[in-house]
């Protein structure tokens, strides 16, 4: 359980909060890393809370874009 005096600690919500952006933000962050082909399908999966979980496994097994 989490003590009172940490919970009611503004630093502590913001911790949590920021950490939840991380987590929501990922897919599209190993997508750009990764520069796959279909990009925009994962933003746009990613948009959606609960299409985050396929943007994360397109983000991970799309093909990456080819070097002209």
């Amino acid at each position: 359980m989490i003590p009172a005096a940490v919970a009611n600690s503004w630093l502590f919500w913001l911790a949590i909060i920021d950490g939840l952006i991380a987590v929501y933000i990922l897919p599209t962050v190993i997508g750009i890393a990764r520069q796959v082909e279909g990009l925009g399908l994962v933003i746009c999966l990613n948009v959606i809370p609960v299409g985050s979980p396929a943007a994360l496994i397109l983000a991970c097994m799309m093909p990456r874009k080819q070097i002209r």
